[in-house]
């Protein structure tokens, strides 16, 4: 690791070009020691081992968040001396490292300042997860995505009050009774990530209201959820609010809105989901869609109940045409003839002339019309040939009078 911090830190090449560095930048001090910022990532460094454990603590006092992504290391004991070195780090990164799982391991230290620790794609197994808990007994982020679990070995007795926010990305975890375990485990569990999960339905034995007391953030994107009963299961969550359910391939079918509006009618205790508020126009708005929809249906879910309870029993939005009206219905008179036609109101005046050809029997350009307005009593000139139609705002009470340009 010192060696990767040289490599990465310590460039004593001239150049030609002048940087301003600003003074919490990583350079060097006056005396030109190496100042590693509070922020230290080496990712893919190819790190096995701490190396000159003096000098990683001269040039690592400052550090609070370590990221050591895609290294070499395999023992907990390298990392432990690599912790102790470092006495301002709350943050370690171990993403992708091919850490042994030595269940005979021990540490007699405890390190309390740590309180992000990420172990994705590190295989690290639950036995182990356990020890090394006491090792940090402060950890409020845990992240284990990526570890190919299919189940939840933690001791029954086990329990871990610190952690509130935990992500389980990407395994394979299949039966919801094994996260209950983590719920009785991290008792004051209030965010859990696990997307891209095995979970085909979350059905449970367990009592949610004590496996989950303090959950009020739930990401269970792109998981294999399979009915709306998967769904309503959310309510019995006591404290959740914040809900991410996105990708469902059984709800695919509906427009964006409509499984919005599913979602929503379903569970009054959602405050914000899928990332975004849930506002009290937009729940009415989909409850009212609820009930309507299962109006004509034979069998009605609980929720429909529930819901004419609050709204009151509603009919089916009458079909209104609110599509514009396209057409003049309007009087056309030429000298001594006239007639009542369908003018269209999204062409130009010019337009009009080559419409009004045939029943005047004058070429367009030798066109002139008027409109006799009724509210006014009175003839206007269409002046402008290019003028829409529509702008004029004609009523059924008006007339078109056609004149030959020499009149």
């Amino acid at each position: 690791m010192v060696e990767a911090i040289l490599q990465k830190y310590d460039d004593d090449v001239e150049t030609c070009i002048h940087i301003h560095i600003p003074a919490s930048a990583p350079g060097k001090t006056e005396s030109g020691h190496i100042v590693v910022p509070p922020i230290l990532a080496l990712h893919d460094s190819n790190i096995c081992e701490a190396g000159d454990l003096d000098r990683l603590e001269t040039l690592c006092k400052q550090v609070q968040e370590l990221d050591l992504t895609k290294n070499c290391i395999k023992d907990w004991n390298q990392i432990i001396e690599i912790i102790e070195r470092l006495p301002r780090l709350r943050f370690l990164n171990l993403t992708s490292n091919p850490i042994e799982n030595r269940l005979s391991w021990q540490c007699d230290k405890q390190f309390p300042n740590i309180s992000n620790l990420i172990l994705n794609d590190t295989n690290i197994a639950w036995d182990c997860l356990m020890k090394l808990l006491h090792v940090f007994p402060r950890v409020e982020e845990l992240h284990l995505s990526l570890n190919g679990y299919s189940s939840v070995d933690l001791h029954g007795d086990f329990r871990y009050p610190p952690l509130s926010r935990l992500y389980l990305n990407g395994n394979k975890i299949q039966d919801w009774t094994e996260m209950c375990r983590l719920g009785q485990c991290f008792p004051n569990l209030e965010n859990l990530v696990a997307m891209e999960s095995k979970f085909t339905s979350i059905m449970s034995d367990a009592d949610l209201k004590e496996t989950f007391p303090c959950l009020k953030s739930l990401n269970l994107s792109k998981t294999n959820l399979a009915t709306w009963e998967d769904i309503e299961i959310f309510r019995e969550f006591p404290a959740l609010v914040d809900l991410r359910i996105k990708d469902l391939s059984f709800i695919q079918k509906l427009s964006e809105k409509e499984r919005r509006q599913n979602i929503v009618s379903r569970l009054p205790n959602i405050t914000k989901l899928n990332g975004s508020p849930v506002h009290e126009q937009e729940r009415e708005e989909a409850e009212r869609a609820f009930i309507r929809n299962f109006l004509d249906a034979e069998s009605k879910p609980k929720r429909f109940y529930e819901l004419e309870e609050i709204h009151g029993k509603l009919k089916h939005l009458v079909d209104v045409d609110l599509s514009p009206d396209l057409y003049y219905y309007i009087k056309v008179k030429y000298e001594g003839k006239e007639e009542m036609m369908n003018i269209l109101k999204d062409q130009t005046v010019k337009d009009l002339k080559k419409v009004l050809q045939n029943f005047c029997g004058l070429q367009s350009n030798k066109i002139k019309i008027y409109v006799f307005r009724s509210d006014y009593n009175d003839l206007n000139l269409l002046r402008s040939n290019i003028r829409s139609l529509h702008s004029y705002r004609w009523t059924e009470m008006d007339e078109i009078h056609i004149y030959h340009t020499e009149t």
